[in-house]
């Protein structure tokens, strides 16, 4: 039995999925927001007043430390993308960006 993307019609068949995919990127510090992931700065940790090297924005405060702290950070973001594929043509759109 041979396996394709169509049905008994002849018409392509729709099959979908969502996941999540990572991106790092530098960001400008007026471009930072709450939730996302900081994993470097444009500036030695030592000359900074965080403890740890990497850490998720989680408060006003801490995004207010970061942008005091550096020009660019280079972040980790998240998005919920939908991946379908209709005959042999893949379509990605963006469901949830953080």
């Amino acid at each position: 039995m041979r396996h394709s993307n169509q049905t008994s019609a002849g018409r392509a068949t729709h099959r979908a999925f969502t996941r999540i995919v990572k991106e790092s990127r530098w960001v400008h510090r007026s471009q930072l927001q709450i939730g996302m992931y900081v994993n470097e700065l444009d500036r030695p940790w030592t000359d900074t007043s965080f403890m740890f090297q990497g850490f998720e924005i989680d408060s006003p405060e801490t995004l207010e430390k970061v942008r005091e702290s550096c020009e660019y950070a280079f972040v980790q973001t998240e998005k919920l993308a939908r991946v379908s594929w209709v005959g042999t043509r893949r379509h990605v759109s963006v469901v949830r960006d953080h």
